[in-house]
């Protein structure tokens, strides 16, 4: 899992490299959407043409997503990747709106991230539920990320909640103790910072469990170290966050 990239209104695949299956770090949490993403692109034969991944915020859904456009990419398919409310208001903007949907139903992968961003826009929603259509119809896949599941997602009409359950509808969980621990490893090592074991175990006990908090935590210690020009102690770390 890795920062979220920069705003596009259209992302095109190949993007971001550093967002792939191989630097996924899956927890069990995660590890029945990690492999149901991978089945999704693999280009073998599966039972479902539509993905939905929900979970709550910076628990990978994002890395996946992009992840299914860079592997479609590799085999030489294409992808395009929108945020929900991006594509409202792209519907919204009738000088737009055209061009747009053009783009977006000419792809082999249609990836959506934060669907729920559509939910102001009742044109987004009817164009949403027409690009699905379209695209199972041709032999395509859609795959989509939100907070909620399909059926707790009120501000989504009917219609549309049908289409999501129609495909593999599957969770990311809260992030356990030993991948949170590999993520504070794995991050360290990027940055050539040394976090002695007890210091891993005060961060499990300490900091949220979402990827961003946990990258924040860790820049900020890194950060402190080289400042201070100094190892990283009990002292070090809860000066660095705040902590009493």
């Amino acid at each position: 899992m890795t920062e979220k990239p920069g705003r596009q209104l259209l992302l095109n695949f190949p993007s971001h490299p550093e967002y792939s299956f191989l630097n996924f770090v899956v927890s069990n949490g995660s590890r029945i959407a990690f492999e149901t993403a991978k089945e999704f692109c693999s280009g073998k034969k599966v039972s479902f043409q539509a993905l939905y991944i929900f979970g709550k915020k910076n628990l990978g859904k994002t890395h996946l997503l992009l992840s299914i456009g860079n592997h479609a990419a590799e085999k030489g398919l294409r992808a395009v990747c929108i945020q929900g409310n991006d594509f409202a208001n792209k519907m919204e903007n009738r000088s737009s709106a055209q061009q747009t949907l053009e783009q977006l139903i000419d792809v082999d992968f249609f990836l959506m991230d934060n669907v729920e961003g559509i939910a102001p826009s009742p044109t987004a929603k009817e164009k949403l539920y027409h690009i699905y259509n379209q695209i199972i119809e041709k032999g395509g896949k859609l795959a989509f990320t939100a907070n909620l599941p399909p059926d707790k997602t009120s501000t989504i009409e009917s219609y549309l909640i049908s289409r999501f359950q129609w495909g593999m509808v599957t969770e990311i969980k809260d992030i356990d103790d030993i991948t949170t621990a590999k993520i504070i490893i794995k991050l360290a090592k990027d940055l050539n910072l040394n976090l002695p074991e007890p210091i891993i175990h005060f961060l499990l006990s300490r900091i949220p469990r979402d990827f961003i908090s946990i990258q924040s935590a860790v820049k900020s210690i890194n950060q402190q170290s080289y400042i201070n020009k100094k190892k990283v102690t009990l002292h070090l770390v809860k000066a660095a966050l705040n902590l009493p």
